[in-house]
């Protein structure tokens, strides 16, 4: 997902981040698996923030270095605690299946949609407002 769905939110001129819930040394090998360089990505980490998640720092931490206002970001998450964190930050929260939660589950935490896996959202980006223009 991060990947593929980075670079079309690149092409699209969409900043995006990625924001984990794991030090920067477990985070980094998941990192590498997906094909993001961290050192031109926008990766937050917990060991960069005050509080984890349920706490939005992650993700309010992630808009800043963006130069994006939280209210008008997507957040992309594969647990309960991810949108609980985008409630509570103020964006608009998303939701894979693909972390073991149900999709009863996520829509109670907050998820405005809900994808079975990174690949099925990156087929429907447009339904949450991404698009490219061409």
């Amino acid at each position: 997902m991060a990947q593929g769905a980075g670079k079309y939110l690149s092409k699209a001129g969409r900043p995006w981040a990625i924001a984990s819930h794991g030090k920067i040394e477990s985070a980094g090998r998941g990192l590498k698996v997906l094909g993001v360089d961290a050192r031109k990505a926008v990766v937050v980490t917990r060991d960069q923030v005050r509080y984890a998640k349920p706490d939005p720092d992650l993700f309010l931490t992630a808009a800043e270095r963006l130069g994006a206002k939280i209210g008008a970001s997507i957040v992309v998450g594969d647990s309960v605690w991810d949108l609980l964190a985008a409630r509570r930050a103020s964006a608009l929260g998303v939701a894979l299946l693909s972390g073991g939660y149900g999709q009863g589950e996520v829509e109670r935490a907050g998820a405005y949609r809900v994808y079975e896996d990174p690949a099925d959202l990156l087929r429907h980006l447009d339904e949450v407002g991404v698009r490219i223009v061409e």
